[in-house]
């Protein structure tokens, strides 16, 4: 999974024979998957703002965890943290394990989710008449 090529620009982009591709590792991922990635942080970091602008409008936190974390204080930086290096650490595990079928499956799953949700962020801002 790592290798000393990781920081050096990598060597190996793909498997030699087909038959050993899936549950390999490889040290360059390629665009595609530097796009989906650099995508869910996106919609991560949107996610993290929409949150804050509900919250600050009288919104209520369903998740208890990332409520409590909220309550921290009452700054939101160590809900930004968590949030921001939570799905980076994801998305990194999920990039090194991309030739595993579930890692893929894993990586769709969060992009798809994330933009359902941006989604429904967007109905309810809509909603809630907040758009000048």
């Amino acid at each position: 999974m790592w290798s000393r090529y990781v920081w050096k620009g990598g060597r190996r982009r793909t498997v030699r024979r087909a038959e050993e591709r899936e549950g390999a590792f490889v040290d360059v991922h390629g665009p595609r998957l530097l796009l989906l990635v650099t995508a869910i942080l996106g919609l991560n970091l949107l996610d993290a703002w929409f949150t804050l602008l509900f919250l600050s409008h009288g919104g209520k936190e369903m998740n208890p965890v990332v409520q409590a974390v909220l309550d921290l204080g009452g700054q939101p930086w160590p809900f930004l943290i968590l949030k921001t290096f939570g799905i980076g650490a994801a998305c990194a595990f999920l990039t090194l394990t991309k030739n595993f079928r579930p890692a893929r499956w894993g990586l769709w799953f969060v992009f798809v989710g994330y933009t359902v949700l941006l989604a429904w962020h967007f109905y309810l801002l809509q909603m809630l008449d907040l758009v000048a």
